[in-house]
């Protein structure tokens, strides 16, 4: 009996002993009503069935092999010009309204998206969320994704290389910094700063992200991507006021960084890190481009994806800010993210305020 009550207060003491290294985590994590975060996974909002046929009743795309095939058949002869280089070229100027006969593309059908409301109206071509819970999400760019075998998971190769680049290189390192928290369940206003940061994301022995690292901010030459905006916390979901924002977003060639107008984020917070959605609209001609740059024809073939194709779809499905001749250039997208929990190290204010002249200086010391 006294062995038994020994090893129930043993039992009990560890308990208290865990809750209380728990608690020390979480009161360390938020100082002075600040925490960080660090980007960890990011992909596009892609809704999939166990089987793709409810979203993909005509299956997945063909890429640029299958349609090369189709269009130039091998038991005939063709020269380069015609058929090699004239593909490549509708890649960068692609027909606008349609491709070559014979060519297919399927968009995604349904009515069920994954995704944020981006301008708080349940209008037509808007979404439901999969549990019914939320209606009236934008996010278009999953028509234009979502029967493509390069976004779909988890074998996706762009789905796959997107982190990957993301979490090897520091360049994509982005960071949010909470500021002026009470607590993280509920708080009818916090602050939340976007920085780049400059440092390797923190993994444990099995190589996964865990939490409590530290990440410097690059003021230097990452002071476009700072941005700064408010939120609020409830029942432990923070949600944030929309504002554009340019994020480094370099996959290891090509543009170096994303332009989102209305950007925010929905994100189920702790003191170990923090996860949801973001969302806001994509400049199609920009994105057009930057897939491009980032991958060429042999590796989009990996996936079958044709940017052509995808290009016109953007177009078709296209839901925001009109040019000057009055037709959509943007268009509403999502993205599933993940973050860990980080202390946020921001430089002597003295070191971070260089100006242009200094700026010059130091690149014309770094050539000598």
């Amino acid at each position: 009996m006294a062995k038994h009550t020994s090893l129930k207060l043993s039992a009990a003491l560890v308990g208290a002993g865990l809750v209380f290294a728990h608690s020390a985590l979480a009161d360390e994590a938020l100082q002075n009503g600040k925490i960080g975060y660090v980007l960890t996974n990011k992909n596009w909002a892609i809704y999939q069935t166990p089987d793709g046929k409810a979203e993909c009743p005509n299956g997945l795309n063909d890429g640029p092999r299958e349609q090369f095939d189709k269009l130039y058949p091998r038991d005939q002869k063709h020269n380069v010009a015609d058929s090699w280089l004239e593909r490549e070229g509708e890649v960068w100027l692609p027909d606008p309204v349609s491709a070559k006969p014979g060519l297919s593309f399927y968009e995604a059908q349904g009515k069920i998206a994954i995704g944020l409301d981006l301008d708080g109206k349940n209008k037509p071509g808007d979404f439901v969320s999969p549990d019914g819970a939320v209606s009236g999400i934008d996010n278009r760019i999953y028509k234009v994704f979502g029967c493509v075998a390069n976004y779909r998971g988890p074998d996706g190769s762009y789905r796959h290389f997107v982190e990957s680049y993301m979490q090897k290189d520091n360049y994509n390192r982005l960071m949010m910094e909470f500021s002026d928290v009470d607590n993280l369940v509920n708080d009818p206003d916090v602050t939340v700063t976007l920085y780049r940061g400059r440092d390797d994301l923190l993994l444990d022995a099995a190589g996964k992200f865990i939490a409590g690292g530290t990440q410097r901010v690059d003021t230097q030459w990452g002071r476009e991507f700072i941005k700064t905006t408010h939120g609020k916390i409830v029942d432990g979901v923070l949600t944030t006021v929309p504002m554009d924002i340019t994020y480094p977003e370099s996959l290891a060639r090509g543009a170096p960084k994303q332009f989102v107008r209305d950007w925010r984020v929905q994100l189920r917070v702790s003191t170990d890190g923090a996860e949801g959605l973001m969302g806001g609209y994509l400049d199609i001609a920009r994105l057009h481009n930057n897939l491009g740059q980032n991958w060429g024809t042999h590796y989009r073939s990996y996936g079958q994806e044709s940017i052509s194709d995808e290009y016109r779809a953007m177009l078709r499905n296209a839901d925001a800010y009109p040019d000057k001749d009055g037709k959509n250039a943007f268009i509403s997208s999502g993205w599933e993210i993940k973050f860990k929990q980080v202390f946020i190290i921001n430089p002597n204010p003295a070191v971070a305020q260089v100006s242009p002249r200094d700026d010059a200086a130091v690149t014309e010391k770094a050539r000598r």
